[in-house]
């Protein structure tokens, strides 16, 4: 019986689990990245870790869904209410940090 079939089967499988370990490995850094980011651009606002202490005063950044992520992007790039457009000092990467961390937070 011929092993080559099952010899490349074997090794698509096993670099399909290295690209999903480098991309698992890829969104944690992006995570860190965004929660430090929040830390530096949006926590005073919007509170340390996503705590909302502000009773009301800024939007709470919890109530976002996945679905809302243009909505987000918009806000943080255009500013809304009393909140600054951060366009010009945030770029979209940064911005794409952000919402990875808003989202690991959120749906952990």
């Amino acid at each position: 019986m011929n092993q080559l079939p099952a010899l490349y089967v074997a090794r698509l499988l096993l670099a399909l689990a290295a690209i999903a370990s480098d991309c698992a490995w890829a969104t944690d850094a992006k995570i860190a990245a965004g929660a430090t980011i929040y830390g530096n651009y949006c926590s005073n606002c919007h509170g340390d870790e996503l705590r909302n202490t502000s009773g009301g005063v800024t939007f709470d950044l919890t109530r976002l869904r996945a679905a809302d992520r243009d909505r987000f992007v918009n806000s943080v790039l255009n500013g809304k209410t009393q909140m600054p457009s951060w366009r010009g000092v945030l770029d979209m990467e940064q911005i794409e940090s952000i919402w990875s961390f808003i989202r690991a937070t959120v749906d952990r």
